[in-house]
């Protein structure tokens, strides 16, 4: 029983997690643009926010449903981050700086690197109400009132690691030096047009929140 739960949360997070989203082109422009430490930070940043998420999740908070006032702004801070972020990946892509793997940092830059990509990540998961919605809903359906707190912490635990690993692994791929020289000649339009696209969702996110 709690194998056939646990397979069924498993699948459902997995196919949640590979969805391209806004935490994955931050998490991969990162890891081009500012290299792997950076990329690293980042995607134990995400894994950490959502990792917050996970723990009201568990504990039963349902803030995020019953607080219209806190949803709404967590949606425009969301949108108002989107926004940001969108319009210095355009900025960045029209300027001339090279890429990480192009040429090598010092090991204090290399560590700053390493907390900023970690500030961006969480803020990224950490602004994103659906997160606290997802999870708060994938153990409402899919754990069964009998399961014990042990097992629902093992299934967090299991998702937190998840996203982290799966983060990493990307990170690890396009930060290799080989890959990222293939990736350089169209990664400037890449990096626009991800702008434009993170741009485009924030328009829509702020749209639907002030309009609604």
């Amino acid at each position: 029983m709690v194998l056939q739960e646990f397979l069924m949360l498993a699948v459902a997070h997995w196919l949640a997690l590979v969805s391209p989203g806004p935490d994955f082109l931050l998490l991969l422009r990162n890891a081009l643009r500012h290299g792997r430490r950076n990329g690293i930070g980042t995607s134990l940043g995400i894994a950490c926010a959502n990792g917050v998420y996970i723990v009201m999740a568990l504990a039963g908070f349902s803030v995020l449903q019953h607080s219209p006032a806190l949803l709404l702004a967590m949606k425009l801070l969301a949108g108002g981050y989107l926004a940001y972020i969108g319009w210095a990946f355009i900025h960045a892509s029209r300027s001339q700086q090279p890429l990480a793997w192009q040429h090598a940092g010092r090991e204090g830059e290399e560590r700053r690197g390493f907390f900023k990509g970690f500030a961006a990540g969480f803020l990224s998961g950490g602004l994103n109400p659906k997160n606290g919605l997802f999870y708060l809903g994938l153990f409402t359906l899919m754990v069964g009132a009998a399961t014990g707190m042990e097992i629902k912490i093992l299934y967090g635990a299991w998702m937190f690691v998840a996203v982290f690993v799966w983060d990493a692994a990307l990170v690890l791929a396009v930060s290799n030096e080989r890959i990222a020289a293939r990736i350089a000649r169209y990664f400037p339009r890449a990096e626009w047009l991800a702008g434009v696209l993170l741009l485009v969702a924030a328009l829509g996110i702020l749209t639907a929140t002030l309009f609604a």
